[in-house]
C-alpha cells in the first residue's frame, strides 16, 4: 500500500500541536507546536490526527473526511452506558419476527469502531438470516453432542470424566452431558437448543494466524452485545458452534464462512421474547492492586 497524502491546512491550523503529540507512529512531528508531516509511510490510518484536531485542518487521502464528524459529547453518559452493560443478557428465547437489514447494519457499523491491534481492522462478519440455515447449524452441533454423549457414557471413558474441577464441580463436558437428555427432549419438541431459533446469526472472523485476531473479534463481539442491548435487542455467544465449525469444513461452507479466515465467535441476534426487569448479581471484581 502506497503512503497516503496527508496535508495540514496552514490557514486553519491554530498550532496547538495536538496532532503531533497524539501521533504515536511519528507520522506528524512538530517544531514549536507547528506541525508538519514527517513520515506518511508510517501511517496506519488510525484517524487520531483527524479526531484530535479541533479545527479540522488535516486532510488524509487514505481517510474520507466525510466519515468523521464532531463528537456530540452532551449525549455521552456513564450512567446510560453502565445501564446498557447491566441490561445485557445471554438471550435464549427470541420472538420469531425477522430483523430488518438496516437494524443489523446499524449494529455492525457501531462494532466497526471497535479497537484492533495496530489498527489492523481485520475483523469481518458473516450474517445469516435464513431460518433454515440457522436451524441446520444448530442441528449439526446437536448431532455432535449426541455422539459425545455416547462416548461419555462408555465404561472406558467414564472414569476419566468423573474427575471433578476445583470446588467439586463436574468438568465442563460432563456438565453438558449430564443435561443432554433435557436438551434432547427440547430439541425433539422443536426447540433449537443451540441457536435458540434466533432470527439472525452473526459469525465473527479474522485472519487465521493474526496475533491478536481473536482479541479483536472478542472486542467487536462485546460492542455488538452491549449496543444491541441498548437497542432492546438480545444476543448470545454460541461457543459450541465455533468449536464444531473448527472441525467441520462442510458446516463452514454451508454457513458461508470464508475458508481463508477463522471464525472466532458466533452470536445470535434478535428481539427477546421477554424483558428482564432487574440487573444480575455479580461478586465484586477480583482485583490485585500494585503500587
Amino acid at each position: 500500500m502506497s503512503p497516503p497524502t496527508i496535508e495540514i491546512d496552514k490557514e486553519k491550523c491554530i498550532e496547538c500541536g495536538l496532532c503531533a503529540k497524539d501521533c504515536v507512529s511519528g507520522v506528524i512531528a512538530a517544531e514549536n507546536n507547528t506541525p508538519r508531516v514527517a513520515h506518511p509511510e508510517w501511517c496506519n490510518r488510525c484517524s487520531h490526527c483527524l479526531c484530535v484536531c479541533p479545527v479540522q485542518a488535516i486532510s488524509h487521502s487514505g481517510l474520507k473526511a466525510a466519515g468523521s464528524r464532531p463528537l456530540q459529547r452532551e449525549r455521552l453518559s456513564p450512567e446510560s452506558y453502565k445501564e446498557a452493560v447491566l441490561a445485557r443478557r445471554s438471550v435464549r428465547w427470541y420472538k420469531p419476527e425477522p430483523l430488518g437489514k438496516e437494524t443489523i447494519e446499524e449494529v455492525l457499523e457501531v462494532a466497526s469502531y471497535s479497537p484492533t491491534a495496530s489498527n489492523a481492522l481485520d475483523v469481518s462478519y458473516t450474517v445469516i438470516t435464513d431460518p433454515r440455515l440457522i436451524g441446520q447449524a444448530g442441528e449439526s452441533v446437536f448431532r455432535v453432542g449426541e455422539k459425545l454423549k455416547k462416548l461419555v457414557d462408555s465404561p472406558w471413558l467414564k472414569p476419566f470424566l468423573a474427575k471433578k474441577e476445583k470446588g467439586g464441580k463436574p468438568g465442563t463436558l460432563q456438565r453438558y452431558m449430564d443435561r443432554f437428555d433435557i436438551y434432547k427432549e427440547l430439541y425433539e419438541g422443536g426447540r433449537d437448543v443451540i441457536c435458540y431459533n434466533a432470527p439472525a446469526l452473526i459469525l465473527i472472523h479474522g485472519p487465521k494466524k493474526g496475533r491478536f485476531a481473536r482479541d479483536n473479534c472478542a472486542i467487536a463481539a462485546t460492542n455488538i452485545s452491549n449496543y444491541a442491548a441498548s437497542m432492546g435487542l438480545g444476543t448470545c455467544y454460541i461457543g459450541l458452534l465455533v468449536v464444531v465449525m473448527d472441525w467441520s469444513r462442510g458446516l463452514r461452507r454451508k454457513l458461508g464462512a470464508p475458508e481463508d479466515r477463522k471464525t472466532y465467535l458466533a452470536l445470535t441476534l434478535g428481539r427477546p421474547s421477554y424483558k428482564y426487569a432487574n440487573t444480575p448479581v455479580r461478586p465484586p471484581p477480583n482485583v490485585r492492586w500494585v503500587g
